[in-house]
């Protein structure tokens, strides 16, 4: 059975956490002269009250957790987080509606990095810095973020971090989870100040460069500018940007291998990788001759194919052109494709990630294979690792569930009165935190906000269960989870 106390325990200190973050939101509002500091010292103090509550309950909580109560504490920590992360734009009046702050908050702690917001420009810098510092944080996963800073949270780091890495095999750099955390959390930063660096050598100001920063190696996606990376008109922004963001979508233990162990043959047979290069060069190839064909220049064609395939591949979602204007329906099914598959597992981006998508073809051969040759034994290999039939069990019931929750959110988003298009682009970017979506009315540039307020809590409903790979955010749904051991 889950014991409720010890997911109190767990929660109350992720609270205090969030209320940290906010108190240093308040700091930079207090940095730029903000007048009104009201929304982030009144958020600070519900996050404080909550967790205080939540520590009163959990007293005597024993300090064993079993997985359920990982599972349990996992889920219900991104709707504190997110709930607790849009109370700045309602207090802040940055819109009337609950469910698009609620929406905006869920987006960027699941680095999503759809927006409901208009006006982002006229937005206060605190407000601006939350979006972003929402991105950083849910970039890594918040239970990894505070197992790196505080291993001792729980008693049961490893569960935990299980329960929020269902299924994203990040590799083990050290026996001991925390170390573990540790080095990919300094892998992180490292990458987020030199992003920072580079940005600011590349000419963006300094404050959008902390922002952009946050915002590009989680592969978020929030920007400080309604028109994104179109605002600047910079081509080595552009492509400071694309190199972040390709780093970002690549499992993070092979950079750590890369880098401080100097095991760069390991690039070179790592079949993910080449998975993840060749979906994208084949889709940047797609962009940029159908750009030519119809006459635009050479090498803007050529920027603004790699931006944007960068960009969607990683689920970063920054834009620099309107590709549902500047290409052809052909063209959208790889971008639509793109963002899908997504980058590498172990990686900030989302999607269905594409060691699922090497995986399930090395098993279609095999079952051919198998077919032919009835007694041959034909293990399924994912690098030099065999793979097990409990995993190859959980990938496909992850593309089970994947396909029938598409479905059924498109066939919702259809019932609200979206174009089939907008219904499946938006069911898609939404479910694989991809952030612009293919369609017409909710495309690449479009806000969120001409959705009903029932689209809108269903769009954070998938966010958080693809941020989380399905199980984690579904499991509190089954009632076996409930019933005794």
């Amino acid at each position: 059975m889950v014991n409720l106390r010890i997911v109190a325990r767990i929660l109350s200190s992720l609270a205090f956490l969030e209320a940290f973050l906010l108190l240093l939101t308040l700091a930079v509002g207090i940095i730029y002269s903000e007048a009104n500091l009201l929304p982030f010292i009144a958020t600070a103090v519900v996050a404080i009250g909550l967790g205080a509550a939540l520590l009163y309950y959990a007293k005597g909580a024993p300090r064993k957790i079993t997985r359920r109560d990982g599972y349990l504490s996992v889920a219900l920590t991104w709707v504190m987080f997110s709930l607790v992360g849009a109370l700045p734009f309602i207090f802040g009046n940055a819109h009337p509606r609950l469910a698009v702050a609620v929406f905006e908050a869920t987006s960027g702690f699941t680095t999503t990095g759809a927006t409901a917001l208009t006006g982002l420009d006229t937005l206060p810098q605190s407000l601006l810095f939350w979006r972003s510092l929402m991105h950083w944080l849910g970039g890594l996963g918040i239970i990894f973020f505070t197992v790196a800073l505080l291993p001792s949270i729980s008693g049961g780091t490893v569960k935990l971090f299980a329960a929020e890495s269902t299924g994203l095999k990040i590799g083990k750099l050290h026996p001991r989870v925390s170390t573990t955390a540790r080095w990919i959390m300094a892998i992180y930063l490292t990458l987020t100040l030199l992003c920072f660096g580079a940005y600011l050598l590349a000419g963006m100001p300094l404050f959008d460069a902390v922002n952009h920063a946050m915002s590009t190696i989680s592969s978020g996606g929030f920007s400080t500018h309604q028109e994104s990376f179109a605002y600047y008109h910079s081509s080595a922004i552009e492509y400071t940007a694309v190199v972040f963001m390709f780093l970002a979508g690549v499992n993070f233990t092979l950079i750590y291998t890369t880098v401080m162990k100097h095991r760069v043959v390991e690039v070179w047979h790592n079949g993910e990788l080449k998975l993840m290069m060749a979906l994208l060069l084949i889709a940047i190839g797609v962009m940029f001759a159908s750009d030519v064909w119809h006459g635009a220049n050479v090498w803007e064609s050529l920027r603004a194919a790699v931006f944007t395939g960068v960009s969607i591949q990683s689920t970063t979602g920054f834009i620099t052109v309107d590709y549902m204007v500047r290409y052809t329906p052909f063209v959208w099914v790889f971008i639509f494709l793109l963002g899908m598959f997504g980058p590498m597992a172990g990686s900030t981006g989302g999607g269905i990630k594409c060691v699922r998508v090497i995986t399930a073809l090395k098993v279609m051969l095999s079952e051919f294979r198998h077919i032919l040759h009835p007694r041959a034994v034909l293990p399924v290999r994912i690098g030099v690792n065999t793979a097990s039939p409990s995993v190859l069990r959980t990938m496909f019931a992850f593309f089970v569930v994947f396909v029938v929750l598409l479905i059924i959110s498109t066939l919702c988003f259809l019932l609200m009165g979206l174009a089939p298009m907008d219904a499946l682009g938006v069911a898609t970017s939404m479910l694989a935190n991809v952030g612009p979506a293919i369609g017409h009315q909710i495309g690449a540039t479009a806000s969120l906000n001409v959705l009903p307020d029932a689209g809108l809590w269903l769009c954070s409903l998938l966010m958080l269960i693809g941020r989380l790979e399905i199980f984690a955010i579904l499991l509190p749904f089954v009632p076996a989870f409930w019933k005794e051991q």
